[in-house]
């Protein structure tokens, strides 16, 4: 489905630094207050359930990792085959303590090795990673997921924790998939992780063309049958 070798692309050492190459809106952005803090979720998958400006076509995403092997202190390599899996979902799914879960996937990522690194931020594009024109998001509630596996006995892995954002809106509480369903979980701080989404957001114009010649030809189709 896609290169995911080239995906890692610098580190940041100090605020969260998001290379998105397409110009476009931005749809969410908490890329700005760093918590100092880490969460790792292990092999479980793990998601924040977000709410972006405007619903459109997703032109470029990027999110940041840590990763560490405590027996290599020098960074170069993870005891084990480390790899990552990327997936973003509707909140249209079974609920959980009154709350719809994610549902529909809308789009995943193979699974693709990462190297140990103090910070690092992946970097998602349209013509690369989804379609040229960008990936539809119907919706602005989402949640975006990452799950990592092949961790040694020395290996950690996991996401940097931000908030609050400064476009759209963020939940402080995130989801975990246990492998039976997902469940709710909160920490200490608002487990935000730091992300940022871009894309192009139709103008009202052209939906408003759309749905006139939607009824337009409703209509004309109907006079043909009669």
């Amino acid at each position: 489905m896609r290169s995911e070798f080239r995906k890692i692309l610098f580190v940041t050492s100090a605020a969260m630094v998001l290379a998105l190459t397409a110009p476009a809106d931005t749809l969410f952005d908490n890329s700005t207050t760093d918590l100092n803090y880490r969460l790792n979720p292990g092999t479980q998958q793990v998601g924040d359930q977000i709410k972006l400006l405007s619903s459109g076509y997703l032109t470029n995403f990027a999110f940041e990792y840590y990763g560490t092997n405590t027996a290599n202190p020098a960074n170069t390599s993870f005891a084990g085959t480390v790899q990552a899996q990327v997936s973003i979902y509707l909140m249209d799914g079974p609920l959980f303590n009154g709350y719809a879960t994610p549902g529909k996937q809308i789009y995943f990522s193979s699974w693709f090795t990462i190297n140990p690194t103090s910070r690092a931020t992946l970097v998602y594009t349209a013509g690369i990673d989804f379609a040229p024109g960008g990936l539809l998001i119907p919706s602005t509630d989402i949640t975006w997921a990452v799950q990592f596996r092949g961790m040694g006995a020395t290996d950690t892995v996991g996401v940097d924790v931000y908030s609050a954002p400064t476009v759209g809106q963020d939940f402080p509480d995130y989801w975990r998939n246990t492998g039976s369903g997902w469940v709710l979980e909160t920490n200490a701080v608002p487990v935000d992780f730091a992300a940022k989404f871009q894309g192009t957001i139709p103008e009202p114009s052209v939906v408003s063309l759309a749905i006139v010649g939607g009824v337009v030809m409703m209509i004309a189709g109907r006079k043909r049958k009669v």
